[in-house]
């Protein structure tokens, strides 16, 4: 899936997680765009996210992996392989307004929050453990979360 309007529309989803709508945030730290991709367009990942629940966090997500070789180890090559593709995501979600770059502070916000309407329910699916992922990160440090998901930045 080479697709970066698609990619767009995850990392769109990911950051509405983490910037909730009615709370005061920082924003999305830019280097967390680069895990959405590699999490949530492999199968075995994505299913893990959405068979958890919201309130579990990231920790239980993680948990889930223990006995289940390296699958989380493989994620940072993923997002090494899928940088590329994550980059130029960005840059198709910034060009289609969907998120606002401030690069004083290197964060993203999602300039709406309206969910889109989807026919496909795999899309739907994607959409949903993205913005799912995003909202296990906002409570977490970028530090944590590279312990988690066993990704450097």
């Amino acid at each position: 899936m080479q697709n970066p309007a698609l990619g767009a529309a995850l990392i769109w989803r990911f950051a509405c997680g983490y910037v909730p709508q009615n709370e005061p945030h920082d924003g999305v730290p830019f280097p967390l765009v680069f895990v959405v991709l590699p999490v949530v367009l492999h199968e075995r990942t994505r299913e893990e996210v959405t068979s958890t629940r919201p309130s579990s966090g990231a920790r239980k997500f993680e948990e889930k992996f223990r006995d289940k070789g390296d699958v989380l180890f493989a994620l940072n090559q993923r997002a090494t392989s899928l940088r590329g593709l994550s980059l130029r995501s960005v840059r198709q979600a910034l060009a289609s307004g969907l998120v606002t770059m401030i690069p004083e502070r290197g964060t993203i916000w999602p300039r709406s929050y309206t969910k889109p309407p989807v026919d496909a329910k795999s899309v739907e699916e994607l959409l949903a453990a993205a913005e799912k992922l995003g909202g296990w990160c906002r409570s977490l440090s970028v530090y944590e979360i590279s312990g988690i998901l066993r990704v450097e930045f």
